[in-house]
């Protein structure tokens, strides 16, 4: 293992990222937010089984990132979740962020992160990291 200065980084990236997203799972856990949740998105025409999925996606895709396990899966469920939130946003009529209100521009970020994550890898201080693009 030749460990770089590139490695070192796409560790620390993964990390970060991994404790940015597991919090967005967590949250879901609560059962009160939860089923006001499935409510919000049933109004929007998404069924209520995608606020599960997208715990699980969330809590159990932060921790894979972060010991840089499956990437190549990991990253491509990734990116294929933050589009699906990137429209849900946009059905939400979220706009980007405006000083102190979020909108979609954290989904943004997620997604470009799953991006960096898939054409980068895990580098070189992953544990299982599977195959490479």
């Amino acid at each position: 293992m030749d460990l770089t200065i590139a490695s070192i980084g796409l560790l620390i990236f993964r990390i970060l990222y991994g404790i940015a997203l597991i919090p967005h799972g967590t949250a879901k856990a609560n059962k009160n937010l939860n089923s006001q949740f499935k409510g919000y998105m049933r109004q929007l025409g998404v069924p209520p089984i995608f606020v599960d999925l997208s715990m699980l996606v969330e809590i159990l895709g932060g921790l894979l990132v972060m010991i840089g396990a499956i990437s190549l899966i990991v990253s491509a469920v990734l990116i294929l979740f933050f589009l699906g939130t990137i429209v849900v946003s946009h059905r939400m009529k979220k706009p980007l962020a405006t000083g102190m209100n979020p909108g979609m521009d954290l989904d943004i970020l997620f997604l470009a992160g799953a991006i960096i994550l898939l054409l980068l890898g895990p580098g070189d201080l992953a544990i299982l990291p599977g195959p490479q693009i």
